[in-house]
């Protein structure tokens, strides 16, 4: 019968204590905190107009899809101006589309 032996050995590592003060604990978390505002200040904001126009394309795509998918029955429930009026919306938004795609490349 063979014994199996576990050895464990536990060296303290010096960089970390063995207790720490309330004073301690709070002033690394105000350290950590203002790393983590920092980090958020630093996104940046091309970043964030990026993804806000990637966004708005696809609600903008998916809104597109759906009036199209509606086809004449578009025109049952509205008067003759509101169907003209969605289809200059409709356009203005394919417009929309295709300036942010120009101004992509």
């Amino acid at each position: 019968m063979h014994l199996l032996q576990v050895s464990l050995s536990i060296d303290p590592d010096p960089s970390v204590p063995d207790a720490l003060s309330r004073h301690q604990l709070s002033a690394l978390l105000k350290a950590a905190m203002e790393g983590t505002q920092a980090r958020m200040a630093s996104i940046d904001e091309d970043e964030l107009l990026r993804a806000a126009l990637s966004a708005w394309a696809d609600q903008t795509k998916e809104l597109l899809q759906w009036i199209e998918s509606q086809g004449d029955e578009v025109s049952d429930t509205r008067t003759p101006k509101q169907v003209m009026a969605l289809g200059s919306f409709r356009t203005h938004l394919v417009m929309g589309l295709k300036a942010l795609r120009y101004a992509e490349s």
